[in-house]
């Protein structure tokens, strides 16, 4: 049997206890502010982009969405969405070779009344696609899972933004 050295241990238990004193920890579901524990999300496309990756996100941190308004704590709006790919460098051939991957969200959360709680915001995020005509399929299969990626990062965003602001008096 292998005996880990008393010294090994206090070293790796030192460790353990400095990560945890700095606040680090690994990303899980975000912390779900009380004002959206029923939510309904407003958006002119309910079961597409931003508002599906926002009702798993939401669900993930324990939130029930709600198809009913009238039952909600909280309307979260989505106001616009808006994903791109441009293109950042092209080749000798005069084919792109680089794109850029863009997604912006605009949001805000109102009350079940309309009392705005979280004003309009605009979130975005952006990275970069190196492309390989030769493999096209590929290519696009990996850019839409980076919107994918990108779009649940935003909705992560938004829950911590809205967490941050109805905490804030």
């Amino acid at each position: 049997m292998c005996q880990i050295p008393l010294r090994s241990v206090l070293v790796i238990g030192l460790a353990l206890l400095l990560l945890s004193a700095c606040g680090f920890k690994l990303r899980g579901s975000v912390e779900l502010p009380p004002v959206l524990q029923d939510t309904y999300i407003e958006s002119e496309n309910p079961f597409t982009g931003m508002a599906r990756s926002l009702r798993t996100e939401l669900e993930i941190a324990g939130a029930n969405v709600l198809e009913d308004r009238a039952a909600a704590t909280a309307i979260l709006v989505i106001h616009q969405e808006r994903s791109e790919n441009r293109v950042l460098s092209v080749g000798s051939s005069g084919r792109a070779t680089e794109y850029e991957l863009y997604d912006e969200v605009g949001f805000s959360l109102q009350d079940p009344d309309g009392k705005p709680l979280v004003k309009a915001q605009t979130l975005s995020q952006t990275r970069d696609l190196v492309f390989d005509e030769n493999e096209l399929l590929g290519k696009v299969s990996e850019a839409e899972g980076i919107h994918r990626q990108m779009r649940a990062n935003l909705a992560r965003q938004m829950i911590m933004r809205i967490a941050a602001a109805v905490r804030t008096p």
